[in-house]
């Protein structure tokens, strides 16, 4: 069973150069699992994420103008309406 590193320990090769006793593979995890990996996958799900709320938030603003233009014409249609009215 691998010896378990703490974070500490991990980053301080990192931010205090020649103290610690962290080495490159402490960033790996068993199954070739490297942080660049890790580090991969999140900014996949990240950009995945960000697609699709703008996919949303262009349906959000197609449904709008829509409903917009509705109620311009529901309005005109009201003008129209107690015009003849009067």
């Amino acid at each position: 069973m691998a010896e378990r590193v703490s974070l500490d320990d991990r980053l301080a090769w990192h931010t205090r150069p020649g103290r610690g006793r962290a080495c490159r593979s402490a960033f790996e995890r068993t199954g070739g699992d490297t942080l660049r990996g890790r580090i991969q996958r999140r900014l996949d799900e990240a950009v995945e994420i960000f697609e699709t709320d703008r996919l949303l938030y262009d349906v959000e603003v197609e449904a709008m103008t829509a409903w917009i233009r509705r109620l311009v014409a529901f309005d005109a249609y009201c003008a129209r309406r107690d015009a003849r009215l009067r």
